[in-house]
């Protein structure tokens, strides 16, 4: 019964989240085609790799200056994003426009357990710009390392190629449409089971049967004032025609008699 009543609220209020699909998910795609900017992103990956050990006039790699190296890159993700490295790259890079503090919003330092190499990522309005961000800090952060710690052990193994045209990465807004969609419904009928809830109404025979407890014996037809200037009240209600001709024949005697 209860499943029955549920069908019948959603067939009678199913505009109220139809509407409101159609609303939210307009207004989703709106905003993100007018207001979101889109975000381009340019990586480079720095190898920390050169060894002060020596054999006959050679460098060699040994377990030690790779666990050395290893510990380093903690160390080297903090100066990377040091006030200093950025204040940097704000004055070689005047054209940026930017802050030490905006360019360093803009900077993401990623590492992988036990690996010895750094990326760098930038983000900006346009890929352009992400490459000379990205370019800008390894620069100088690399030139930070030589002359704060008198190391010369970081090497460019990737650069970002600069005339690539990659898309934005927040071209696709499936998820947000989905989120929308869904939030649209779940409102809808949220509101279709309150109205529903709220509505004291008896609109059909079932709703009277379920408010009053009670069993329908029988039911009146709506008769329409066109129908009765018609006389099709009388010929749809035989026994009241009937009943109306008895009454006028016991009425005339007693006119009669008067």
């Amino acid at each position: 019964m209860e499943l029955q009543h549920y069908l019948k609220v959603v067939k009678r209020y199913w505009w109220i989240p139809a509407l409101l699909v159609i609303v939210i998910c307009t207004a989703a795609y709106v905003y993100t085609n007018k207001y979101v900017k889109p975000v381009y992103q340019a990586s480079t990956d720095l190898i920390v790799n050169k060894t002060e050990s020596t054999v006959a006039g050679q460098q060699i790699i040994d377990q030690n200056s790779i666990n050395t190296n290893l510990m380093l890159i903690n160390t080297y993700k903090q100066i990377i994003k040091s006030p200093s490295v950025m204040k940097r790259v704000a004055d070689q890079h005047p054209e940026f426009g930017m802050s030490a503090t905006q360019i360093s919003d803009k900077i993401a330092v990623n590492t992988m357990k036990d690996a010895q190499i750094i990326t760098l990522v930038a983000k900006a309005d346009d890929y352009g710009t992400a490459v000379q961000l990205v370019n800008g800090v390894s620069n100088a952060f690399r030139g930070s390392v030589t002359e704060l710690m008198k190391l010369n052990n970081i090497t460019v193994l990737t650069e970002p190629d600069p005339l690539a045209a990659p898309g934005p990465i927040n071209s696709s807004h499936t998820v947000l449409y989905i989120f929308s969609f869904l939030l649209a419904a779940l409102l809808g009928f949220g509101i279709a089971f309150l109205v529903d809830y709220l509505d004291d109404k008896v609109r059909t025979a079932d709703d009277l049967e379920s408010e009053l407890g009670i069993t329908m014996l029988a039911s009146i037809g709506k008769i329409k004032q066109k129908d009765m200037a018609q006389g099709k009240v009388r010929t749809a209600i035989p026994f009241a025609r009937e009943a109306a001709v008895r009454g006028k024949q016991e009425l005339r005697p007693a006119e009669e008699q008067r």
